[in-house]
């Protein structure tokens, strides 16, 4: 799997895993301050969407600093210090008592997903080789999935069941203070000395003055607005407009994420085998976007009335090839003194996306509905993100056999 034979097994373990706790607990406060028990409900709809575009505000303002001092002091102070921000923020989460308070926190939470991020990415990079780059940058896609899917709807779960959202905000906070003092005992510090001192500000000119990397941002921006388009709006869409069993949305999911886990490893060896990014690239981009038309657009009833449903799980493989072929390009393209810095860009990518996906997404709805309001959207982001493909150049380097 190319995990033992990096030499760094433990370290990548452990950053994989308290990726999934960091993103568990951050989706686990988004599924319980979107619910009615939270606050009297009165950050639903709007108060949900403005918080999902206050966090990657906030990590945009501070990805591009914690990227480039990770290449001057270090990975490991940057990610432990994360940790701890973010379960602070859990923990004020479900202390706050108005709503001001909770659109301050959402800015806490994007300075602690900055912080994480850049670190955990540069560290995978600074671990990775030619050879098995898109398997372990898979990985790390894997594990924000992982958590992303099992924080949210294990919140809602839970808050069906009768939970308190005050006990699902202290246990996120626990669990993300748990994890930083795991990642100070068992992580290593995997930056590259450099022999030279850069200054930050040089550091990310370097980057942003890289083409190749320029040419990510129509492929990048509106593939991850599409996700934030459906994480902000999944919930509503369920619950207003389909009629859908408990064991119907389990199926749905575990359908979804065993197909999605499956493509992202089986691609991820592919795309490395080969040695090719631009392919698995597109390929993925269209996967993800007739996945996400047919979730937004097509009944939830007609999948099965229609025999349409063998169309999710396959998609959902498919789709699995975009996560490590395109976090395999960005490494691909950068230099290991400035890793951290080319990492801080694909959050800034990131976070855009984040801005303008559920923005977008709640005016569409409000516009056309459905369909054609949510439906035309991601047809068009989907084609931008395509479109976009065409201009990218191979980034995968060509390993030559001596004679």
């Amino acid at each position: 799997m190319g995990l033992r034979k990096s030499g760094h097994f433990l370290t990548l373990m452990m950053l994989y895993f308290v990726t999934l706790i960091m993103r568990a607990s951050f989706y686990v406060t988004i599924a319980v301050i979107s619910s009615n028990a939270y606050m009297g409900g009165v950050l639903s709809g709007w108060g949900v969407a403005v918080i999902l575009a206050i966090y990657p505000i906030a990590e945009l303002s501070t990805v591009s600093f914690f990227g480039s001092y990770s290449d001057k002091v270090g990975r490991k102070p940057i990610l432990v210090a994360s940790l701890f921000i973010t379960g602070l923020a859990a923990f004020l989460f479900g202390i706050a008592t108005f709503e001001f308070l909770a659109y301050v926190l959402a800015a806490v939470f994007g300075i602690g997903a900055a912080s994480k991020v850049t670190t955990t990415l540069s560290m995978i990079a600074d671990c990775s080789t030619e050879t098995n780059r898109a398997r372990l940058m898979g990985y790390y896609d894997l594990s924000t999935l992982m958590g992303l899917a099992g924080g949210f709807g294990l919140g809602i779960i839970l808050l069906e069941l009768g939970f308190l959202p005050i006990t699902l905000l202290l246990a996120a906070a626990v669990a993300c203070a748990a994890s930083g003092l795991l990642a100070l005992i068992l992580i290593k510090e995997t930056r590259v000395a450099s022999q030279t001192d850069v200054s930050m500000l040089a550091l990310l000119k370097e980057v942003a003055s890289d083409k190749r990397i320029q040419k990510m941002l129509p492929v990048y921006i509106p593939i991850i607005s599409l996700y934030g388009l459906v994480i902000s709006q999944t919930k509503h869409i369920v619950e207003e407009y389909f009629e859908i069993t408990a064991t119907d949305l389990i199926l749905l999911f575990a359908m979804l994420g065993i197909s999605l886990v499956l493509g992202i490893i089986v691609m991820g060896h592919l795309s490395d085998y080969m040695m090719k990014r631009r392919p698995f690239i597109v390929v993925g981009l269209i996967g993800f976007g007739a996945l996400a038309y047919m979730l937004v657009g097509v009944p939830f009833d007609s999948l099965w009335t229609n025999g349409l449903w063998p169309l999710l799980p396959t998609l959902g493989f498919v789709a699995g090839s975009f996560p490590p072929a395109a976090m395999a390009y960005l490494t691909d393209v950068s230099s290991e003194e400035a890793r951290g810095s080319t990492m801080g860009v694909y959050s800034i990518f990131f976070g855009s996306g984040m801005i303008i996906g559920p923005l977008a997404g709640q005016f569409a709805f409000q516009v056309g509905d459905i369909f054609p309001g949510l439906a035309l959207l991601v047809v068009a982001l989907i084609a931008i993100a395509c479109i976009g493909t065409y201009f990218l150049e191979e980034s995968a380097p060509v390993v030559i056999e001596e004679d």
